[in-house]
Protein backbone atom coordinates (compact mmCIF):
# COMPACT_ATOMS: atom_id res chain seq x y z
CA UNK A 1 0.00 0.00 0.00
CA UNK A 2 1.30 3.77 -0.94
CA UNK A 3 -0.66 6.43 -0.09
CA UNK A 4 0.66 10.00 -1.42
CA UNK A 5 -0.08 13.20 -3.57
CA UNK A 6 -0.55 12.33 -7.61
CA UNK A 7 1.95 14.68 -8.53
CA UNK A 8 4.65 13.02 -6.97
CA UNK A 9 3.32 9.64 -8.98
CA UNK A 10 7.03 9.59 -11.23
CA UNK A 11 9.11 9.64 -8.05
CA UNK A 12 7.94 5.99 -7.22
CA UNK A 13 9.83 3.42 -9.18
CA UNK A 14 6.84 1.09 -8.91
CA UNK A 15 4.71 3.48 -11.29
CA UNK A 16 7.58 4.91 -13.62
CA UNK A 17 6.32 2.53 -16.71
CA UNK A 18 2.89 4.70 -16.48
CA UNK A 19 3.34 7.71 -14.16
CA UNK A 20 3.02 9.96 -17.21
CA UNK A 21 0.21 8.60 -18.64
CA UNK A 22 -2.26 8.43 -15.48
CA UNK A 23 -1.21 11.98 -14.76
CA UNK A 24 -2.43 13.06 -18.53
CA UNK A 25 -5.52 11.17 -17.92
CA UNK A 26 -6.02 13.05 -14.66
CA UNK A 27 -5.53 16.46 -15.85
CA UNK A 28 -8.16 14.97 -18.81
CA UNK A 29 -10.66 14.75 -16.44
CA UNK A 30 -10.26 18.17 -14.26
CA UNK A 31 -10.92 19.76 -18.00
CA UNK A 32 -13.57 17.45 -19.51
CA UNK A 33 -15.01 16.52 -16.37
CA UNK A 34 -15.84 12.92 -17.92
CA UNK A 35 -18.91 11.27 -17.07
CA UNK A 36 -18.83 7.80 -14.93
CA UNK A 37 -16.97 4.74 -16.70
CA UNK A 38 -14.66 3.06 -18.26
CA UNK A 39 -11.87 4.25 -19.97
CA UNK A 40 -9.09 2.08 -21.77
CA UNK A 41 -5.76 3.49 -21.45
CA UNK A 42 -2.88 1.73 -22.62
CA UNK A 43 -0.80 -1.70 -21.57
CA UNK A 44 -4.17 -3.44 -20.74
CA UNK A 45 -4.26 -0.49 -17.81
CA UNK A 46 -7.82 1.06 -17.34
CA UNK A 47 -9.99 3.88 -15.75
CA UNK A 48 -12.44 3.68 -14.03
CA UNK A 49 -14.48 7.40 -12.89
CA UNK A 50 -16.73 6.90 -10.62
CA UNK A 51 -19.67 9.54 -8.82
CA UNK A 52 -20.85 8.34 -5.26
CA UNK A 53 -21.26 9.29 -1.68
CA UNK A 54 -19.10 8.32 1.03
CA UNK A 55 -21.00 5.44 3.46
CA UNK A 56 -20.38 4.77 7.03
CA UNK A 57 -17.78 1.70 8.32
CA UNK A 58 -20.55 -0.83 9.77
CA UNK A 59 -21.70 -2.77 7.27
CA UNK A 60 -18.68 -2.18 4.81
CA UNK A 61 -16.38 -4.95 3.92
CA UNK A 62 -12.36 -5.55 3.30
CA UNK A 63 -11.52 -6.21 -0.77
CA UNK A 64 -9.24 -7.52 -2.88
CA UNK A 65 -7.97 -8.60 -6.67
CA UNK A 66 -6.24 -10.84 -8.12
CA UNK A 67 -5.63 -9.33 -11.72
CA UNK A 68 -5.21 -5.65 -11.32
CA UNK A 69 -3.60 -3.43 -8.58
CA UNK A 70 -6.07 -0.73 -7.74
CA UNK A 71 -4.74 3.03 -8.18
CA UNK A 72 -7.25 5.42 -6.42
CA UNK A 73 -7.00 9.06 -7.37
CA UNK A 74 -9.19 11.28 -5.66
CA UNK A 75 -10.53 14.21 -7.45
CA UNK A 76 -13.16 15.40 -5.25
CA UNK A 77 -14.26 14.89 -2.07
CA UNK A 78 -12.53 13.46 1.08
CA UNK A 79 -12.45 9.89 1.93
CA UNK A 80 -10.77 7.15 4.31
CA UNK A 81 -9.78 3.74 2.92
CA UNK A 82 -8.85 1.31 5.32
CA UNK A 83 -6.05 -1.41 4.30
CA UNK A 84 -5.39 -5.09 5.59
CA UNK A 85 -2.98 -7.77 5.37
CA UNK A 86 -4.59 -10.71 3.66
CA UNK A 87 -2.69 -12.66 6.28
CA UNK A 88 -5.51 -11.12 8.64
CA UNK A 89 -8.58 -11.64 6.60
CA UNK A 90 -10.80 -14.42 6.02
CA UNK A 91 -12.46 -14.48 2.36
CA UNK A 92 -16.43 -14.64 3.09
CA UNK A 93 -16.95 -14.15 -1.12
CA UNK A 94 -15.06 -14.78 -3.85
CA UNK A 95 -16.36 -13.58 -6.91
CA UNK A 96 -13.34 -14.73 -9.29
CA UNK A 97 -13.01 -16.02 -11.74
CA UNK A 98 -16.13 -14.17 -13.32
CA UNK A 99 -15.19 -10.89 -11.44
CA UNK A 100 -11.92 -9.81 -10.09
CA UNK A 101 -12.71 -9.33 -6.51
CA UNK A 102 -12.47 -10.97 -3.39
CA UNK A 103 -14.78 -9.98 0.08
CA UNK A 104 -13.04 -10.44 3.29
CA UNK A 105 -14.71 -10.59 6.62
CA UNK A 106 -14.41 -6.89 8.05
CA UNK A 107 -11.38 -6.34 10.59
CA UNK A 108 -8.92 -6.40 11.93
CA UNK A 109 -8.66 -3.24 10.65
CA UNK A 110 -4.59 -2.22 10.68
CA UNK A 111 -5.78 1.85 10.08
CA UNK A 112 -6.69 3.85 7.39
CA UNK A 113 -5.37 6.28 4.87
CA UNK A 114 -7.63 9.52 4.51
CA UNK A 115 -7.10 10.73 1.18
CA UNK A 116 -8.44 14.11 -0.16
CA UNK A 117 -8.07 15.85 -3.82
CA UNK A 118 -4.91 15.30 -5.36
CA UNK A 119 -4.31 12.33 -3.21
CA UNK A 120 -3.95 8.39 -4.40
CA UNK A 121 -4.09 5.10 -2.48
CA UNK A 122 -2.25 2.65 -4.40
CA UNK A 123 -3.06 -1.43 -3.12
CA UNK A 124 -1.51 -4.63 -4.71
CA UNK A 125 -3.08 -7.78 -4.77
CA UNK A 126 -1.81 -8.40 -1.33
CA UNK A 127 -3.23 -5.95 0.05
CA UNK A 128 -7.00 -5.39 1.65
CA UNK A 129 -8.39 -2.25 1.47
CA UNK A 130 -11.81 -0.50 2.42
CA UNK A 131 -12.72 2.14 0.27
CA UNK A 132 -15.26 5.20 0.01
CA UNK A 133 -15.76 5.21 3.44
CA UNK A 134 -16.78 8.41 5.21
CA UNK A 135 -14.18 10.44 7.01
CA UNK A 136 -16.67 12.65 9.14
CA UNK A 137 -19.82 13.44 7.04
CA UNK A 138 -20.64 11.41 4.12
CA UNK A 139 -19.70 13.56 1.05
CA UNK A 140 -20.13 13.30 -2.88
CA UNK A 141 -17.37 11.98 -4.34
CA UNK A 142 -15.24 11.68 -7.33
CA UNK A 143 -12.56 9.30 -8.01
CA UNK A 144 -10.83 7.80 -10.63
CA UNK A 145 -9.47 4.10 -10.29
CA UNK A 146 -6.56 2.85 -12.22
CA UNK A 147 -6.85 -0.98 -12.89
CA UNK A 148 -3.23 -1.97 -13.50
CA UNK A 149 -2.72 -5.60 -14.70
CA UNK A 150 -0.68 -7.65 -12.22
CA UNK A 151 2.92 -8.88 -13.69
CA UNK A 152 3.52 -12.55 -14.31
Amino acid sequence: MIADYADKLSLYKEFKDYAEMIQQFIERQKAEELPEGRYDLENGIFALVQKYTTKPLEGAMMESHKKYCDLQYIAKGVERIYWASLRNLTVVDDKTPDADILFYQSGPEQGFTRLEPGMFGFYGPEDGHMPCITDSEPQEMVKIVFKIPVEG
